[in-house]
């Protein structure tokens, strides 16, 4: 392997680590917001089953 291959190699990894932790964060972060970003309240479950017509 040459040296720009063994750099390129390494390059990548970096760029799909980053991509990666980039999207794990945005999805804790969005789970585990504030109350009014959050989809699910603990304290006031909300369960709907729909409508009767």
């Amino acid at each position: 392997m040459t040296t720009s291959g063994i750099a390129a190699l390494i390059a990548t990894i970096l760029v799909g680590g980053a991509v990666g932790a980039a999207s794990v964060v945005g999805l804790v972060n969005s789970q585990t917001g504030a109350s009014g970003e959050s989809p699910a309240n603990v304290e006031q479950p909300v369960v709907d089953y729909g409508t009767q017509s």
